[in-house]
């Protein structure tokens, strides 16, 4: 991933401002530039372990540091099936290389230059040879002189089975391969560090200036509802008083009387386990029946209001002491 040159700015004072800024962000997060040579460090590591979905990365970078013995290293890892293929190297080795890619890591498992495991990669360099060795569970960096590597490379092929193939890697298939950055976990961080203290800095004076135009607008807002304070004050009082007057007229409703009177009744009747088979409300009489089982008592049913009235086929009827004035009201309607 590169970083984005700026276009010049037109104007004294706009074009002193962008450069200011290009530099401020430059100095802070540094450049990121894509790598342009390859190179073959001398101390290159290659190996796999577990993988564990989502902690990907922490693997690598432990299994990276132990394998290099050192908490600054340079990674390229790529996840494939349920292990992880890396290649690392100590950062200092990396220091006189440092826009530098290997042609391995674009060979790595799942990459679209790589080939069907097992396989053994060579490359013939000037004045050394590297080999690496790709089976199913394992991964292994070689180096030596060419006859060692290439002779290594034959003798791996045959232990790894007739579907194991010997490719070398040549100056011609590297120019074809997309380049494959390092990583580098301790670089990310400091890097981060940097941008989040930024971020503090200008999160700060931003929440500074945000303050000081709520306290402007909060005191222009002030000085200018003085005038209107007493009549606010005796409008809030008016409609408070209002209210708490709707408030008492809904206590004393008598719809919410009724809704209390049949909580308390369904209340009783689940606890009876009956169930409800009328409940009518006219000219302010109720009326309600239901079904209990014969093993209520009767002090239970009284708790409720109700009394017995007869027994059928379903359990014990029982109604409100209204059910008889009420059925006779609507027997001489």
């Amino acid at each position: 991933m590169g970083a984005g040159k700026s276009a010049p700015a037109s104007g004294g004072a706009a074009g002193s401002l962008s450069s200011s800024s290009s530099e401020l962000i430059k100095s802070l997060i540094g450049d990121i530039a894509e790598p342009e040579s390859f190179y073959f460090p001398s101390d290159l590591i290659g190996g796999t372990c577990p993988r564990v979905v989502g902690a990907e990365e922490s693997i690598v970078w432990n299994a990276a540091a132990e394998a290099c013995d050192s908490e600054r290293v340079h990674v390229v890892w790529r996840s494939f099936g349920s292990k992880i293929w890396y290649l690392a190297v100590k950062s200092a080795d990396l220091s006189s290389h440092s826009n530098s890619w290997c042609p391995f890591a674009a060979l790595l498992p799942s990459e679209e230059n790589a080939e069907d495991i097992p396989v053994c990669y060579t490359y013939f360099g000037e004045e050394m040879a590297v080999l690496m060795v790709v089976d199913k569970d394992d991964m292994h960096i070689f180096r030596g002189s060419a006859a060692i590597v290439r002779a290594k490379a034959e003798r791996t092929a045959r232990e790894l089975g007739e579907k194991a193939k010997v490719v070398n890697i040549d100056l011609f298939r590297i120019e074809q391969m997309t380049p494959v950055p390092w990583y580098s976990v301790s670089l990310f961080e400091d890097r981060a560090r940097r941008v989040l203290a930024t971020v503090s800095v200008l999160v700060s004076i931003g929440i500074t200036l945000l303050s000081f135009l709520v306290w402007f607008y909060a005191s222009m807002s002030m000085i200018s509802s003085k005038r209107d304070l007493a009549e606010a004050l005796q409008q809030t009082q008016a409609k408070s008083v209002k209210l708490m007057n709707e408030a008492q007229g809904l206590r004393a409703s008598p719809l919410r009387v009724q809704i209390e009177n049949f909580l308390v009744v369904n209340d009783g009747l689940l606890a009876l386990n009956g169930f409800l088979s009328i409940y009518e409300i006219k000219d302010n009489k109720v009326k309600w029946n239901a079904v209990v089982p014969p093993s209520a008592t009767a002090d239970r049913i009284s708790a409720i209001g109700g009394r017995n009235i007869e027994t059928n086929e379903q359990g014990v009827v029982i109604g409100n002491a209204d059910v008889r004035e009420f059925d006779n009201k609507n027997r001489r309607k």
